[in-house]
């Protein structure tokens, strides 16, 4: 079974789009659940009536989880602990901006962005995710959607500024009574809400099956629209990897390439299983005359070395065994599949288990090359274009709300221009690598080929230095002590 075929048996409500679908059916690769409406189990062979169940009617027993290795491995070099970037604030006149630099960093923190972004790499892997960012209540609430459900329109004059979004889906009465709407008859119900530049439109939900075009008959719902009045949609759209057409509204999954391998595992790896568990328990045959056995050819027999089984003189046992290279050359195969796939999506490929010694970060970011290179790329996607953007709309809500709360703090108007990323080294240098960069960035200034300002970025990856411009003045200061 391949991928087009699994995700065409798929359950779905028809009345989602083409690309709802596809998404909602990568989301199942992501939690695992892809596999989850075949109706037999693995080692079921048979239905009811006796006919044989072939293997692509049945769930696999075994599941490798290939794609969500490779998705946990970017993300975790993405945005972990050590990996969260360092935001730089520059003023007009180039130098940094210290003050607003500890604000922003400080209102990350506060909005536990590290792990939502954290998050939100994960849900954009299918391809896209947005984040929307509004005061509620004079509180500022950042919110991850899933973009399955979002129809966003692009400017035509600039195809990275969103112009509306509309989110749609479909509701049974009990989740609207949930939300806050009120009773309604049993059904399905389309819920949809607009986000424009000026406001947050609300409509009243409308069932399913009371129009054929789901965004006739909207009727506005005016205790729940909102004004925000920012000029811009409160909601940043992050493309997860380019893709072939740039205007369209998702980009590439990160695990799609490798999906038709994982499948093609877990199927061999269950078979495999199977196997096994066959010759730990083989079928028995017995050659004998019917009238020979006392209770006919229904009498059952136990397969145990503490029962001995007699049979009339001329008769004949065995056991329908088979031999290990099948499941030599299955697991041989798996090796093949699994190295096949991590090359598709550029995972990692290296095993931890044959380094016998401590590597360097330089040899530790040869080894995963292919997994730095597609995170360098999702660096730009969530980094440059998600955090910064995200950062940005957080600074315009303040200046548009001046006494928005964020976490219980009050950080008044925000000012940031020129905010910058800087990454960290991709594994963390061991001692030898620290001083092996010391010891170069010492023998270039003392050479006078680098600046102070240059040597200190030089040492970045190996001191963690927030500010370059103090840990100057911290320098300087030392040297006139001493």
């Amino acid at each position: 079974m391949d991928w087009h075929e699994l995700k065409k048996s798929m359950n779905f409500p028809s009345q989602y789009s083409n690309r709802t679908r596809n998404l909602l059916a990568l989301e199942k690769v992501l939690d695992g659940s892809l596999y989850d409406h075949i109706r037999y189990p693995f080692f079921k062979t048979c239905g009811g009536d006796g006919s044989y169940i072939p293997i692509n009617k049945r769930r696999p027993s075994v599941r490798t989880h290939l794609c969500n290795v490779v998705m946990d491995d970017t993300v975790s070099l993405l945005f972990s602990a050590s990996h969260w970037p360092s935001i730089h604030v520059q003023k007009d006149d180039d130098n940094e901006d210290c003050e607003i630099e500890a604000k922003i960093r400080k209102i990350c923190f506060d909005l536990n962005l590290p792990s939502l972004m954290e998050q939100a790499a994960v849900m954009g892997s299918v391809g896209s995710v947005a984040i929307l960012v509004q005061a509620i209540e004079n509180e500022l609430v950042v919110e991850l959607k899933r973009t399955c459900f979002l129809e966003p329109t692009f400017s035509l004059l600039d195809p990275r500024k969103l112009v509306y979004v509309r989110e749609q889906y479909i509701v049974d009465a009990d989740g609207l009574k949930k939300a806050g709407f009120g009773e309604f008859p049993d059904g399905n119900y389309w819920f949809t809400r607009d986000f424009t530049e000026f406001e947050t439109i609300w409509y009243d939900p409308i069932p399913v099956d009371y129009s054929a075009d789901k965004n006739t008959q909207l009727i506005r719902d005016e205790v729940r629209c909102t004004q925000h009045g920012l000029g811009v949609i409160p909601i940043v759209w992050i493309k997860n990897l380019p893709s072939a057409d740039p205007n369209a509204p998702d980009g590439k999954c990160t695990f799609s390439a490798g999906i038709d391998a994982m499948i093609d595992a877990d199927y061999l790896l269950s078979q495999t299983v199977r196997g096994l568990r066959y010759s730990s328990d083989p079928t028995m045959v017995l050659s004998v005359d019917e009238y020979q056995i006392s209770n006919g050819l229904t009498s059952s027999f136990t397969k145990d070395a503490s029962h001995a089984i007699a049979l009339p003189q001329g008769s004949d046992a065995k056991l329908l065994e088979i031999n290990g290279t099948g499941a030599a050359a299955a697991l041989n195969m798996w090796q093949a599949l699994r190295s096949l796939a991590l090359e598709a999506m550029h995972g990692n490929r290296a095993h931890g288990d044959r380094v016998s010694a401590a590597q360097s970060g330089r040899a530790m970011e040869l080894m995963c090359l292919g997994l730095t290179w597609l995170v360098g790329r999702l660096r730009r996607s969530y980094g440059d274009c998600g955090l910064v953007s995200v950062i940005n709309l957080i600074t315009l809500i303040t200046q548009k709300f001046p006494d928005v709360q964020i976490a219980g703090h009050n950080y008044g108007e925000l000012q940031a221009k020129n905010i910058s990323l800087v990454w960290p080294a991709w594994f963390e240098p061991t001692f030898g690598d620290m001083q092996t960069i010391a010891n170069a960035v010492q023998s270039a200034k003392s050479s006078g080929v680098v600046s102070m300002d240059t040597a200190v970025r030089m040492m970045q990856p190996a001191t963690h230095v927030q500010h370059v411009a103090e840990e100057i003045k911290k320098i300087l200061n030392d040297n006139e002590l001493s």
